[in-house]
């Protein structure tokens, strides 16, 4: 009997024809791809090669016999499981890339602007901002007026201080450290290949290596992770920590596992504290209740004794940080809970959401159908010890955030998924389980070609879908923020300060210049500028072109909320920011510095 080499020529002929359908299908649905890395250059935008391709090899391994055709197709499935840590590094490494290479790299608006610049203050070793000018004088407005976006008044006059929690910005700080200001920025895409990996471990763990690949891949490719991916905010950050958390809570009953999910516990709630009723979830498995069917259902305290010990440091140093920046250590940056949580908000949240996760994953909750309506017609369960473990957990972390976010403020941009991000791992391998139950009702050969036609067909999509949300262009569009900051920097005079709203915070970290929230001054936009120029000072404008007609209506006795002389510059493209020196009013004027 003829033995079947895995380097048989028609298992190279099958590799050759699966991966030429597979290019055939992102490019029908991409329109085609190119990829640079460094020396490779890879370019496929026409279905003909490919096609060619596929029939020519398919063709060609079935003249070797249906036998040798069927075992080498199988093969495939075999493949994927054997190499699945491989792939899921892949996976892992090209969402990391992505990160990279389409990062923002700004410190724009109030989310991105208060964690980076806070990772400045805490590399320096300080927590807090000092404005002087806001001791000077009969300031009338007080500090709030000086606070820029992602910050408040702190406890003494002058005193600036982060509404953010400390977990992202200390992350940022350490990596900071090592990289200058460019760490701060990695942190998001390194905690996003974690957070790719960590969910090809879970999915191996609670299901298998194959469904943990297809978990790893949705996940990699869902559009609102790839969204936040490239941005240097907490949502990514907080998905990693997370999943980490639940993932070491599983990973062995030894009390030094509980110990390590207790401490990405605690990292994770000093990302963001608001997701407290997550802790539910690595607590009941830590406690033996939840996460492994075949264990007696009885409390392990030596486990969840481990797993709350690790959690406390964090924890605790968030505390302290709350007490020393808001007078209290339950008090939180963001203000009083009723100015965010409202039992009205329930009901438009939930058609809201339910909304942004059907536009927003539309691939994985076909992939989840088609697997059910086979299953279900053919009679045939999931393996139930399997499902007994996922599904509670999925549940119980679902329900935590609903909790934590139904009552939250009404968001409609459908962006504000990302609130939900934590709770896509989980519903990936679920999905991924439901897939490969599905699968193996094909005929053995059938089974791996059509497994990754169908994932490539939805992470094909989600690109798509990603690119038309902007994932890709973000890194321009917030270039303005970057730019204006290091202009202002470069030429405002040393008592320079600058009124203005959106680009509050980037300016203060950029130019380390005194900012003057005009959204919070009154409507005595003359009184305002008079007072500067008494202290010594010379205002400045700089004002976003939406932003215009806000800050005229906002000063309707002033003739300088109309703006109707020449800016010094005109900084970025889609979105335009415009300095305006309110003692240039009334003057000819010369051409703005145009900076794209």
């Amino acid at each position: 009997m003829r033995s079947f080499s895995p380097f048989s020529s028609s298992r190279i002929l099958v590799a050759a024809g699966t991966g030429a359908l597979l290019v055939l299908i992102v490019i029908l649905i991409t329109g085609g791809f190119v990829i640079d890395a460094g020396p490779l250059h890879l370019s496929a935008r026409r279905i003909a090669g490919p096609l060619v391709i596929a029939m020519a090899a398919w063709a060609a391994a079935a003249f070797q016999g249906r036998a040798t055709l069927a075992a080498s197709a199988a093969s495939i499935s075999d493949f994927l499981d054997t190499h699945s840590t491989a792939i899921a590094l892949i996976l892992a490494a090209a969402a990391a890339g992505v990160g990279v290479a389409y990062g923002t790299y700004s410190a724009s608006g109030s989310d991105a602007s208060g964690y980076v610049s806070q990772s400045e203050l805490l590399a320096s070793a300080r927590i807090t901002q000092d404005e002087p000018l806001a001791r000077q004088g009969a300031w009338p407005q007080g500090t709030a007026t000086f606070a820029p976006l992602g910050y408040r008044p702190g406890q003494h006059e002058g005193e600036l201080v982060p509404t953010y929690p400390s977990g992202l910005p200390l992350m940022m700080a350490a990596s900071r450290l090592v990289g200058g200001e460019l760490g701060a920025f990695l942190v998001s895409p390194l905690l996003g290949a974690l957070a790719v990996f960590c969910t090809y471990l879970l999915g191996a763990k609670l299901h298998s290596r194959l469904a943990g690949v297809m978990a790893a891949a949705l996940l990699a490719t869902s559009p609102i992770f790839l969204l936040q991916l490239v941005q240097p905010m907490s949502d990514v950050a907080v998905t990693a920590w997370w999943t980490l958390a639940i993932l070491l809570a599983l990973r062995s009953p030894a009390p030094i596992s509980a110990f390590a999910a207790g401490m990405a516990t605690g990292i994770a709630l000093s990302t963001r504290p608001n997701l407290l009723p997550l802790i539910v979830a690595p607590t009941l498995i830590a406690a033996g209740w939840l996460g492994d069917p075949a264990a007696k259902r009885s409390l392990d305290i030596r486990r969840l004794a481990f797993f709350i010990a690790g959690t406390v440091p964090a924890v605790a140093l968030q505390l302290l940080l709350q007490w020393h920046l808001y007078g209290h250590p339950l008090t939180s940056g963001y203000g009083r809970i009723s100015d965010f949580f409202a039992l009205a908000g329930i009901w438009p949240n939930l058609r809201g959401y339910a909304w942004k996760v059907l536009v927003g994953e539309t691939p994985a909750l076909v992939l989840a159908a088609v697997s059910l309506l086979p299953l279900t017609l053919a009679r045939r369960r999931v393996s139930a010890d399997k499902v007994s473990a996922l599904a509670p957990l999925w549940l119980v972390v679902t329900v935590a955030l609903l909790i934590c976010y139904l009552p939250y403020v009404v968001y409609p941009d459908w962006a504000y998924l990302r609130f939900f991000l934590p709770a896509l791992p989980l519903t990936f391998v679920l999905v991924a389980t439901l897939l490969t139950a599905a699968i193996t009702l094909f005929p053995p050969p059938a089974r791996g070609i059509a497994l990754v036609a169908l994932l490539v067909t939805a992470c094909s999509l989600n690109v798509v879908r990603a690119s038309r949300e902007q994932a890709f262009n973000i890194y321009g569009y917030d270039a303005r923020y970057r730019s204006a900051g290091r202009y202002i920097d470069a030429v405002l005079p040393d008592n320079a300060v600058v009124l203005t709203v959106q680009e509050s915070g980037s300016a203060r970290y950029y130019a380390h210049v005194p900012i003057v929230r005009w959204d919070l001054i009154g409507t005595d936009l003359d009184g305002t500028v008079t007072a500067l120029r008494a202290l010594g000072r010379h205002p400045f404008f700089l004002i976003e072109d939406w932003e215009k007609p806000d800050f005229a209506s906002r000063f309707k006795t002033s003739p300088m909320a109309t703006l109707d002389w020449t800016p010094r510059a005109d900084i970025g493209d889609n979105t335009r920011a415009l300095l305006f020196d309110p003692a240039d009013r009334g003057s000819a004027g010369g051409v703005p510095d145009r900076i794209h």
